[in-house]
């Protein structure tokens, strides 16, 4: 049983980091390719800032909750190409939200603050960059223009998932080289007793 949970895991590692690898350097890639995307103009339909409850505790000998809000800027627009009608929501291939802290944290002897307020000011600075009824510019992909954006090019930000992706696939790794090790010692005790 122990070995099935092992290994459940390892995999569990080693798929989440192929998927979060896939995914983010797919959205790397589309977004180096974004800034040679042909564009149309369009029309924003919607501009708003969606606050998300996050609750979260402390670790090591701190389990205060942390309670946080999550702000992300939500912006809706149409568009034409080749006169069929599209509708489009990606604002750029980094638009993530912003995370608030509602208190101070003090982490290892080092207190840091960031309020809600300055999250939710982040988010509220790209939603009214694009208010209800302002014309655009909306990129498309050549090959699918569903896929679209109003800010193409790259940004630092879009490498989370790749990073993340990597590091699932390196602890899945290493894990599963040390399962392998341990139960290749074992079995090698077990053949070749120690007189």
């Amino acid at each position: 049983m122990k070995k099935f949970l092992l290994w459940s895991f390892i995999l569990f590692l080693i798929v989440g980091g192929l998927a979060a690898s896939f995914y983010g350097w797919r959205n790397v890639s589309r977004s180096l390719a974004s800034t040679d995307w042909p564009s149309v103009d369009g029309k924003i339909i919607d501009s708003r800032v969606e606050e998300e409850k996050v609750k979260r505790t402390g670790s090591g000998t701190n389990k205060t909750p942390l309670n946080q809000k999550r702000y992300q800027p939500k912006v809706d627009y149409t568009y034409s190409v080749n006169d069929k009608s599209f509708k489009g929501t990606r604002i750029s291939y980094s638009d993530h939200g912003y995370l608030g802290k509602s208190k101070k944290i003090t982490i290892m002897g080092v207190t840091r603050y960031s309020s809600n307020a300055d999250a939710k000011a982040g988010a509220q600075k790209i939603a009214k960059k694009y208010p209800k009824g302002k014309k655009v510019t909306v990129y498309y992909m050549p090959d699918n223009p569903s896929e679209s954006l109003l800010e193409p090019g790259f940004s630092y930000k879009v490498f989370a998932w790749p990073i993340c992706g990597f590091v699932l696939l390196v602890i899945g790794g290493v894990i599963a080289w040390l399962a392998v090790s341990v139960s290749r010692d074992k079995e090698e005790k077990s053949t070749n007793p120690v007189e």
